[in-house]
C-alpha cells in the first residue's frame, strides 16, 4: 500500500509537471502546429488527478486517517476538484488557456500537502459529524473557487492585451472570450457561495463552543469573513448593477486571496501543531 501511494504521487508529479509545460507551450507557440501539445496537455492533467486520487486514497488508508478529517488530505481534494471542474468545463466554456493555471496549481497542492502535518483537526466540544461536513464543503468551495480565481485572472490578462491592441499576439489568440471567462466566474461563484457560506455558518459555530483562541486564529476568522463578503459583494453587486468583467474578476481574486490566505494560516497552525 505505501508502494503504492509513493508511486503514484511521484508519477502524479510527473503527470502535472509535463501538463503545466505543454499548457505554456501550447500558449506560447505560433500560428499553425501545436496540436499534438493541444491534445496531450488535458489528457496528461487528467492522468495527474487519477494519480493524484490514488495517491490521496492510497496514503489515507495507510495513515488511517479520514481524508475529510485532516488539513493534510483536504488541500491535496481542493486540488482535485479544481482539476476535475476544469475538465468538466473546459469544452463548454472554451477554457483552453486556463489549464496553464490549473496544472501548477495541483502541482503546487499536490507536493504542498506533503509538508502539512496529516493529524485530525477534531476538537473536543465539537460534533464531529459537523465538523466533517464543514471541512467537506469548504473543500468542495475552494476547489471551485481556484479556478474562479483562475478564470479571473485569464480575464485581466486578455481584457488589458484587447484594450492595449495586443491582441494579435500569440498569446491573445489562445486566450478565451471575455464572455466566456466572465460567465465561468460567475458560475463557479453561484456554485462554490452556498458551500463557503455553509462553511462560514458552521465555523462560527465551532469559534462560539471553543474557548478564546490566539491572534493567528482571529485573524484567520477574519479572513474567512473578508472571502465571504467580497464574493457575497461580487455576486449582489452584480445582479443589482450589473457589476461585472474586470470589476468582477478583481473581487473574485481579492475574496479567492483571502481564502489562500486562511488555507496558509491553517498549514502553519498544523505543522506548528505537529512540532510540538
Amino acid at each position: 500500500m505505501e508502494d503504492i501511494a509513493t508511486i503514484a504521487f511521484y508519477l502524479g508529479v510527473v503527470a502535472y509537471s509535463v501538463a503545466a509545460t505543454l499548457f505554456f507551450l501550447e500558449l506560447a507557440r505560433r500560428e499553425g502546429g501545436g496540436g499534438v501539445r493541444a491534445q496531450w496537455a488535458p489528457r496528461l492533467l487528467a492522468l495527474g488527478g487519477t494519480l493524484h486520487a490514488v495517491h490521496v486514497v492510497t496514503a489515507s488508508l495507510l495513515s488511517k486517517v479520514c481524508p475529510i478529517d485532516s488539513l493534510h488530505f483536504a488541500l491535496s481534494f481542493t486540488a482535485l476538484i479544481a482539476v476535475g471542474a476544469y475538465l468538466l468545463l473546459r469544452e463548454r466554456f472554451r477554457l483552453y488557456a486556463l489549464g496553464a493555471f490549473v496544472a501548477p496549481i495541483a502541482l503546487t497542492f499536490l507536493i504542498g500537502a506533503q509538508f502539512v502535518g496529516q493529524s485530525s483537526d477534531a476538537v473536543a466540544g465539537v460534533s464531529r459529524t459537523l465538523l466533517m461536513f464543514h471541512i467537506a464543503a469548504n473543500v468542495l468551495g475552494v476547489g471551485l473557487f481556484l479556478i474562479a480565481g483562475a478564470a479571473g485572472a485569464v480575464y485581466l490578462v486578455q481584457e488589458h492585451r484587447l484594450r492595449t491592441k495586443k491582441h494579435v499576439a500569440n498569446l491573445g489568440s489562445r486566450l478565451p472570450p471575455l464572455d466566456s471567462l466572465d460567465r465561468t466566474t460567475h458560475r463557479l461563484l453561484l456554485a462554490g457561495f452556498p458551500l463557503l457560506t455553509f462553511g462560514v455558518v458552521t465555523g462560527a459555530v465551532f469559534t462560539h463552543q471553543l474557548t478564546a483562541g490566539s491572534s493567528a486564529d482571529s485573524l484567520r476568522t477574519f479572513l474567512g469573513y473578508a472571502t465571504w463578503i467580497l464574493l457575497a459583494a461580487v455576486l449582489v453587486l452584480r445582479e443589482t448593477i450589473g457589476f461585472r468583467g474586470r470589476k468582477t474578476a478583481y473581487g473574485t481574486i481579492a475574496g479567492v486571496v483571502c481564502m489562500l490566505l486562511v488555507m496558509l494560516l491553517y498549514a502553519v497552525r498544523s505543522n506548528a501543531g505537529a512540532s510540538l
